[in-house]
């Protein structure tokens, strides 16, 4: 036997023992998890039973353990942890945990401060007061700073208060938060600081002044407003203090609005100032103030402020309205008369009941220029219900003479009346669904370029290893050659990218194992603290999705998280999506104004329900995945957005999860990316994943496999190193303001006037190019433990459908932005993960085609090589089988998922799938290649089962 082949040997005897390994660990440690579940099978109240423990610190050290875990899953309003320990106890663990608050590793030093604020003794506070002045690390000094906060001493003021002086916005927003929280003792506190001219004093206290009243904040704000209008008179402004200012004129405006009726403040030339001044207006004196604001809308630059002021008057009182009416028929000007006319469309009601009195003329009058405003709504919904013959008549009139004005009235008329009155007015229907097929974007020079690389870089290599010999020797003898050199080739490319897999497993292992701790230490005290947590819009896209759009709904809906909105997108669907949606939620159609940052498909209505204030439903025309997403973010009114597929199902606590991973960044994060598993299989009841199953399907049982090792060891690996390029489209959590300024989405709609399939990954691309273009600093982070469960093709042409439009929108991503590779400009990005998806996702699947076809060849001439087919089968079979096996181990070992009956199953399809389905996956890759060339538009929609089997009658309503 030659040596080679005992190698051979030896290896495959070495992976055969790993993949044995590996399962073995997988089963030890769910025999693990199943002992200490039966042993901690107790129920939560007897962890917080008093229970003396005289001298036993361990047991001390053990109890708190199990306090925090309580409290990471339940708010604790009074619990008593003195009570529970002896004196000699409290002693010992205090003195521990002190000496701990020095360590050398961060998250021990939080463990400290966790710890010690459960304890809340004056020397556990008092070795934290110390501790936090010397920290350095902005994520630990929250931390101790959170543990103060819950020791609640007013002799922590001072040390907190240090803390703000230099240190960087993310931390003081939370912990002027905090503060705020001392009340009454921190309101005692402030002459002691009230005359320092530091930013980040002046900012606490109006933070301050927004939860707690007297006379002296008052006097402080104004203050601090009249110092920003001379500064401005001066033209000495600073940045941040006007920013203090203008948070300062917001808070009067609410809370001191008899300040704001002043001349000086009305008439400042500062925007943001006379706007807080005039939105004051309506908020005291109306009698008087309301004439102020009918002069106001004739001023450009206060009409629309003057606008909205008038607009909560009479909404709280509607005696006015007879004001505004006769300012409207006294006024000439169309600008002044178009504002009018938005401000009493909020009593349309009133002014279509009228065309039947004697102010008929008037009121036919403001009606006209409401549906000229595009404020049809309440029109259409009072048509919709009314019984009235003749003010039916009068109304049909008024649109019908209107909508010849403008094309985009009639669509709106024609979407939402019902058929009986569209053909009294002889309304016809519009087709505003674009074409599908037409795509601006065709880089087929970049295609070809690919296929010439991936066809010619092997016999460039054969050619220059052996060009001595090329025009000597026959021709099968160099053919015999050409395939022993292009195996040997394949051999060291499946070893390379194999040993980047085993390197981002090491990474994902690591990111596991630090997340899972610093989880650990996170209470949802404080997490649903102010400001400790972004807000959030929850954005769902929904194409056809009538069979799982009202359990993805609900789910949505009863998410624990502090501060959230739900916005579905209804992108055109040609079922009953849209009328599921309206009946299911009682909602109904309204004029809400948004502002269009980001450029869309037309918005043919928004639904609101006002029992449901975070519900919002968009009717659009066809745009795609991207314009809703694009639509979402116009419409959203929070910090954050999360994308998430409408047929997808998000684990209550998921939210939180993802969104927490910021607390441990330390800084403005600009995207985080959660995890996706498969939800066949599972049992659901109103939008809730109530039993884990995998499905009896082989399809998606291979799937489920594929995407635990596509997570837990691809994304979490990449996050590890920072160099993640791919935030999840079903799952991804997004900083709104960064979005909005690279243009957002990619779509037709959109500035870029560009598409893709794969508009998930090239927002993330185009993010990290233009935040190192700019020169600032990106981190996209991943949660392993926030899991959004979304059903996944059941069926070979599915799948395979899926699998088109992946490959197609990585390859459109890698050609868009080619500037990026291998450009050192643009960091770990340019030079590792741009890179890395161009070799071994694009070229890869080629060179492993064309491999399998040397194998052929090499069959049909007889000139297989034992020894190099055995090596090949090692480096491509057994060490994938090595990794899928590790990844479900990571998962299994850190998230309660599976059953032990499933996690056989997965054992199974992990071994299997190497042998027949990735081969497949790399064959139906190429073909996409190939077909781009052609630009085919049918690339398909997955057909969906649904999560169960909802029935609608011919009305779209639920049976």
């Amino acid at each position: 036997m030659s040596l080679s082949l005992k190698i051979c040997i030896i290896s495959f005897i070495i992976l055969i023992c790993a993949d044995v390994t590996v399962v073995f660990l997988l089963l030890l440690n769910r025999l693990k998890k199943l002992q200490l579940n039966n042993k901690l099978n107790i129920k939560k109240q007897k962890i917080v039973d008093t229970i003396c423990f005289d001298s036993d610190a361990k047991k001390a050290k053990n109890y708190l353990d199990r306090l925090i875990k309580l409290k990471s899953s339940v708010i604790l309003d009074n619990y008593n942890t003195k009570g529970s320990f002896s004196y000699k106890t409290i002693i010992k663990i205090e003195s521990k945990y002190i000496k701990r608050l020095n360590s050398v590793f961060k998250t021990k030093r939080m463990d400290a401060a966790v710890q010690l604020s459960i304890l809340a003794s004056d020397n556990a506070r008092v070795a934290l007061e110390k501790a936090i002045i010397k920290e350095k690390n902005v994520q630990v000094k929250l931390y101790m700073a959170n543990a103060l906060s819950d020791i609640g001493d007013e002799r922590s003021i001072p040390y907190l208060v240090r803390t703000l002086i230099g240190a960087h916005e993310w931390y003081r927003s939370r912990v002027n938060m905090m503060i705020t929280e001392y009340g009454a003792a921190f309101s005692d506190y402030l002459p002691q600081i009230s005359s320092s001219k530091k930013i980040e004093i002046q900012e606490l206290i109006v933070d301050f002044s927004e939860v707690y009243i007297s006379a002296f904040l008052k006097k402080y704000l104004i203050d601090l407003v009249d110092e920003e209008i001379r500064s401005q008179n001066e033209k000495s402004m600073d940045i941040n203090r006007t920013k203090i200012a203008y948070k300062a004129a917001k808070i009067i405006e609410k809370t001191y609005p008899d300040i704001f009726t002043k001349d000086k403040y009305i008439d400042c030339f500062d925007k943001e100032i006379r706007s807080c001044a005039i939105k004051a207006l309506a908020h005291s004196d109306i009698e008087n103030n309301i004439d102020r604001l009918l002069l106001l809308l004739k001023k450009k630059d206060t009409a629309r402020e003057a606008a909205n002021a008038i607009i909560e008057i009479l909404n709280d009182n509607p005696d006015y309205i007879n004001k505004v009416i006769d300012f409207f028929n006294k006024e000439n000007a169309h600008r002044t008369k178009t504002y009018l006319a938005e401000i009493l469309s909020i009593k349309i009601d009133y002014f279509l009941m009228q065309l039947l009195t004697n102010e008929k003329k008037v009121a036919e009058d403001i009606i006209k220029q409401i549906i000229l405003l595009g404020k049809t709504s309440n029109i259409i919904n009072f048509l919709n219900e009314n019984k009235n013959k003749d003010l039916e008549n009068e109304i049909l009139a008024i649109i019908k003479s209107t909508i010849k004005k403008d094309d985009s009235l009639e669509i709106q008329f024609c979407s939402y009346l019902n058929p009986r009155l569209k053909e009294k007015i002889k309304l016809n229907e519009h087709d505003y669904h674009e074409d599908k097929a037409k795509e601006n974007y065709k880089p087929k020079r970049d295609y070809y370029f690919i296929i010439a690389v991936s066809l010619l870089i092997c016999p460039a290599i054969y050619m220059f290893k052996h060009c001595s010999e090329i025009f000597s020797e026959p021709l099968i003898i160099q053919l015999k050659a050409y395939i022993i050199d292009y195996n040997y080739f394949l051999i060291f490319y499946s070893i390379a990218i194999n040993i980047i897999y085993l390197l981002l497993l090491v990474f994902s292992s690591l990111n596991v194992r630090r997340q899972a701790k610093l989880w650990g230490l996170k209470t949802k005290e404080m997490l649903f603290k102010k400001r400790m947590l972004p807000s959030i819009t929850v954005i769902a896209p929904a194409y056809n999705e009538e069979k799982t759009i009202i359990e993805s709904a609900n789910s949505l809906l009863n998410l624990i998280y502090p501060d959230y909105e739900l916005v579905i997108v209804n992108d055109g669907s040609e079922d009953n999506t849209l009328q599921l949606l309206i009946n299911t939620f009682d909602l109904k159609r309204v004029d809400l104004n948004f502002e269009y940052k980001l450029l869309t498909k037309p918005v043919l209505g928004v639904y609101k329900n006002p029992s449901m204030p975070n519900l919002t439903v968009i009717n659009k025309e066809n745009g795609g995945k991207a314009d809703s997403l694009n639509a979402g973010i116009n419409a959203s009114t929070k910090d954050f957005f999360c994308g998430i597929d409408a047929d997808s199902i998000l684990e209550r606590e998921a939210l939180l999860k993802i969104a927490s991973m910021e607390l441990d960044a330390g800084i403005e994060t600009t995207a985080l990316g959660g995890n996706i598993v498969p939800a066949n299989g599972c049992k659901l009841d109103n939008g809730e994943i109530k039993e884990i199953g995998i499905s009896k399907n082989k399809f998606v049982a291979f799937q489920t496999v594929e995407y635990i090792r596509a997570f837990m060891a691809g994304r979490l690996g990449w996050a590890y190193i920072n160099s993640l390029l791919i935030v999840s489209g079903a799952f991804g959590l997004f900083r709104k303001s960064k979005v909005i300024s690279v243009d957002g989405y990619l779509s037709r709609s959109s500035k870029h006037e560009k598409s893709t399939v794969g508009e998930d990954m090239e927002l993330v691309v185009r993010l990290s190019r233009v935040m190192h273009e700019i020169s600032n600093k990106l981190k996209i982070y991943y949660a392993y433990n926030a899991n959004c469960w979304t059903e996944v093709p059941e069926t070979l042409v599915s799948l395979k459908k899926q699998r088109n439009r992946w490959q197609r929108g990585l390859i459109e991503i890698l050609a868009y932005h080619k500037k990026m590779l291998f450009n050192s400009n643009y960091g770990r990005a340019g030079m590792i993960a741009m890179p890395y998806y161009f070799i071994f996702e694009v070229i890869g699947p080629l060179l492993e085609t064309q491999g399998y076809l040397m194998v052929i060849i090499a069959l049909i001439f007889n000139m297989v090589n034992v020894q190099l087919a055995f090596l090949l089968f090692i480096a491509t079979v057994f060490i994938g089988v090595f990794i899928s096996l590790a990844s479900l181990l990571i998962a299994d070992k850190n998230i309660d998922q599976f059953s032990l009956k499933d996690l056989f199953k997965l054992i199974f399809y992990a071994i299997i799938e190497n042998f027949g389905p990735r081969q497949i996956f790399s064959f139906w890759r190429v073909e996409t290649l190939f077909r781009m060339l052609h630009q085919e538009s049918n690339w398909g929609k997955s057909d969906r089962r649904g999560f169960n089997s909802t029935k609608l009658d011919e009305n779209g309503i639920v049976q």
